[in-house]
């Protein structure tokens, strides 16, 4: 069976890392800057501000907070402080004398990030706003998030062996679970992940996952779909922000750029694979997609 967001995961090889769960006393601000991953934090205790693009998000206890682009922020126990780098204050951890370790308030805070190994520019990273606040009003109703903040927590804190290994893997549930929440808090928003939240469109998804490499075309995705053929491709355009069709040749692209990437496969094969009878046309379509051909794609990875 063919699961769309599991599928889209694979292909863009998330890997999550924690950094720490971690006391923070006030006073206290610490700046994360652009590193090309996209950061995360969980509120556990306490409370705190993030401070971004000159705009300051107050955050509670059981918020979570996601950077899918790794954009540059501020976490602080209250806005206008200044704040020291981040990667300062995670060396100041390994010693003797760790930054922001005495006052009587302070808030608890799980810090990481994710990492597209594969750098695949699929839609639902790309159309994710810069910054995602779930909140915990949000997050309690949600009994998958709010089970396994508990099991990442506790896991935070225990020292048994293959530790880090569950960590990681909660912390890559924890993503599927605030896209899930995000979806819901955004029905109306032409984002693909909504297209994963519809029950029609996301037969048709399926099916272009599944059977990319063969002839299909918009009646077969309507049908798919149990929608008239202009039904299907109006709503799915609206829904997504992308045609059908579009998104088609986008998914026979990435997976080729995946298999151009880790395997050794001639580029005549590679482009079989993807649905395409001729190598000509093929390399038009990559082209078009990745402003190269497939074979200097190859070269520079």
């Amino acid at each position: 069976m063919i699961d769309a967001l599991s599928d889209i995961f694979k292909l863009i090889k998330l890997k999550s890392c924690v950094y720490f769960q971690r006391d923070f006393h006030v006073p206290w601000a610490m700046k994360i800057e652009g590193t090309g991953f996209a950061h995360y934090h969980v509120v556990t205790r306490g409370h705190c501000v993030v401070e971004v693009d000159q705009h300051v998000h107050r955050c509670s206890v059981g918020d979570v907070i996601f950077f899918p682009r790794s954009k540059s922020h501020v976490l602080a126990d209250q806005a206008g402080r200044q704040a020291i780098s981040g990667s300062e204050v995670m060396t100041s951890f390994e010693g003797n004398d760790p930054y922001f370790n005495e006052g009587k308030e302070f808030a608890r805070i799980i810090c990481g990030h994710y990492e597209y190994k594969s750098g695949i520019p699929h839609p639902l990273i790309s159309e994710l706003p810069d910054f995602v606040h779930i909140k915990s009003l949000d997050i309690l109703p949600d009994a998958r998030i709010s089970s396994i903040l508990p099991l990442l927590m506790a896991e935070l804190s225990n020292n048994e062996a293959g530790s880090s290994s569950i960590v990681e893997r909660y912390a890559e549930i924890l993503l599927i679970q605030i896209l899930r929440s995000y979806a819901g808090r955004k029905p109306q928003r032409p984002e693909f992940l909504n297209a994963l939240c519809d029950q029609r469109l996301i037969r048709a998804v399926n099916r272009i996952h599944r059977d990319y490499a063969l002839p299909l075309g918009l009646n077969d995705l309507a049908q798919e779909a149990a929608l008239s053929r202009s039904a299907f491709a109006q709503r799915f355009k609206e829904t997504t922000g992308i045609a059908p069709i579009e998104y088609l040749a986008k998914w026979r692209m990435l997976t080729a750029s995946d298999l151009l990437k880790t395997t050794d496969l001639p580029v005549s094969h590679v482009c079989e694979k993807v649905g395409y009878d001729s190598d000509i046309s093929f390399a038009r379509a990559f082209k078009r997609e990745f402003g190269i051909t497939p074979s200097s794609y190859r070269r520079e990875v």
